[in-house]
């Protein structure tokens, strides 16, 4: 998968990248209900990254870089299986600690959830 990324920013041997979005989740009027849309605004901040200074960059300048095929699957099962999983095993888990409260099981299920999102947007920085 190609992606282009706009330079914004050079330091040193370094230049800061932002990704140009070619999604339609910013002009569509779901997103705040779908699952995409609300992952993308929970992750915009990493649509910026650092990558070693390319002979002849300038700022402003459109580069084009290329993702594996398995990098990509990777990534999407950390964004939208992991914390799936993590729901399930936290409510999984809590039935065997507190089988006869539902409001429990059902608390700790999110709760595992929630956790792995902010895991995830840890890790991943």
């Amino acid at each position: 998968m190609k992606e282009d990324f706009e330079i914004i920013e050079i330091k040193q041997d370094w230049m800061i990248l932002k990704a140009q979005r070619q999604s339609g989740c910013q002009t569509c009027e779901s997103k705040s209900a779908c699952g995409t849309g609300v992952l993308s605004g929970f992750f915009a901040g990493f649509s910026q990254f650092k990558k070693p200074l390319q002979k002849d960059a300038q700022m402003g300048d459109v580069i084009t870089l290329e993702i594996a095929a398995s990098e990509l699957f990777f990534r999407a099962f950390q964004l939208y299986l992991m914390p799936l999983l993590a729901l399930f095993c936290g409510a999984y888990f809590s039935t065997l600690l507190f089988p006869a409260n539902d409001i429990v099981q059902a608390l700790m299920g999110l709760g595992a959830f929630a956790l792995s999102i902010i895991f995830l947007r840890v890790y991943l920085k």
